[in-house]
């Protein structure tokens, strides 16, 4: 009898650490475009290139450019962290002088991009094809595209196309 105590007791200890360690902490699955923003927040796409010239620098004029603008305080007026995700798409010769520039700055790393429902559909079906949702990229120095308020930031180009994933921050 002490012997199937021993062994209920064990596997109930076994099953408990088990359950917490699926528990686990699910934020690091949380999409990074939305850390540090309210998840009842909808995103507001905007597709306006002469509005996003006023926002930030473009080197060159895209030939799409979906973006969305997003305020990060975190209930405090007096900080003002804006978030800035832009999808562009330039020609074959201005996406190479970018990407020529850029390597400037800092060495290219391979990269990896959530892909969000609002990006062009060619890019969301792209991520759908190894079934995990990102995007495949080399990143890069955002330096071209820095503005005030945005002080910082990388810029990725999407495998095999000449979109470019554009993140930049204010702080």
């Amino acid at each position: 009898m002490k012997i199937s105590q021993a062994k209920l007791i064990l596997s109930l200890a076994l099953s408990i650490f088990l359950l917490n360690a699926c528990a686990g902490n699910r934020t690091a699955n949380t999409n990074s475009f939305a850390q540090g923003v309210d998840s009842n927040i909808e995103v507001v796409a905007k597709d306006n290139i002469e509005e996003l010239g006023k926002i930030i620098k473009l080197p060159f004029a895209p030939e799409e450019a979906t973006y969305s603008e997003i305020n990060l305080n975190d209930g405090n007026p007096a900080t003002n962290k804006k978030k800035l995700v832009a999808v562009l798409k330039f020609s074959v010769e201005n996406a190479n002088q970018i990407v020529a520039q850029a390597g400037k700055y800092n060495p290219p790393a391979p990269a990896d991009i959530d892909a969000e429902n609002w990006f062009p559909p060619e890019l969301v079906a792209k991520s759908q094809e190894t079934g995990d949702d990102f995007l495949k990229g080399v990143e890069y120095a955002a330096n071209d595209f820095l503005q005030t308020p945005f002080v910082n930031g990388k810029l990725t180009r999407i495998n095999e196309t000449n979109y470019f994933v554009l993140e930049l921050f204010s702080f």
